[in-house]
């Protein structure tokens, strides 16, 4: 099975969010195990069925998951320019490749304010403004807007485990403001396998609609990630009138084969 390695939302090279992008449809059968094998934030086997479509099944390093943003838009950049139209099992999602960079629309999430002392006592948060349980197509979030610088967070994944399952499997996390028009974001996939996701795009069209809702930030706004990892993301969001839209640069870093019994 061939493979390529892009890097997704990606300011330069070595950054970003390393995606593996199927060239080959193996079994269902092993789709998990390459994805365990290789040992990603994410693996996803794109097929293409018509003009400007295509199906696809995503696995992180321990799970199937039905919706996702960076290799979503990782994906659209290898099957080529020009607009897609993406159905996995969570949502079908229209997307753009032009040159280096794919543009994403995403549902308007469904945003309820909640309260989690596992998540502040896990992310060692000293101030929190509210903590919100967000469901966007299939995935759950569960974050905190804070204050707090994200160099200062201090995770345990051990008690971020907790909230991770008890709203899930979530992606859990925390936002904070940088400027009108940039934020920044920590995700930790505790529950899927992940550490932490240098760039969670399924999630950042929600951080813009929150941020702007209830913090006065601007409908176009970049989301810094990964920058704590050594993964430095970046991921554009604009909210228009019809769509929120999420986007990001795309840069192959790699190729390879994995062996199928």
């Amino acid at each position: 099975m061939r493979y390529l390695v892009v890097n997704s939302c990606a300011p330069r090279p070595f950054t970003g969010n390393p995606v593996c992008i199927a060239l080959d449809e193996p079994d269902g059968s092993v789709m998990q195990a390459v994805a365990t094998q290789l040992n990603q934030s994410c693996t996803v086997f794109p097929v293409r069925t018509g003009d400007g479509a295509y199906r696809m099944r995503l696995f992180t390093p321990e799970r199937e998951v039905g919706y996702a943003g960076s290799p979503s838009l990782a994906a659209a950049w290898v099957m080529g320019q020009g607009k897609w139209i993406q159905t996995t099992s969570g949502a079908v999602a229209n997307i753009e490749v032009a040159g280096e960079m794919a543009w994403m629309e995403q549902p308007s999430p469904i945003i309820e304010e909640i309260e989690d002392r596992d998540l502040i006592e896990g992310l060692g948060l000293k101030s929190v403004e509210k903590i919100v349980k967000a469901v966007v197509a299939s995935n759950t979030y569960v974050v905190a807007v804070t204050k707090d610088d994200p160099g200062d967070f201090t995770p345990r994944h051990d008690i971020l485990m907790h909230p991770a399952t008890r709203f899930g499997p979530a992606l859990v996390g925390a936002v904070c403001r940088r400027a009108e028009s940039e934020i920044e974001a920590r995700m930790f996939g505790p529950a899927h396998g992940v550490a932490e996701d240098p760039a969670c795009g399924a999630v950042a069209g929600t951080l813009g609609m929150l941020m702007h809702r209830d913090f006065g930030t601007s409908k176009a706004v970049s989301l810094r990630q990964g920058e704590r990892i050594g993964r430095p993301s970046l991921i554009s969001v604009t909210l228009g009138d019809e769509a929120i839209r999420v986007g990001g640069q795309l840069i192959l870093m790699g190729e390879g084969h994995v062996v199928l019994p």
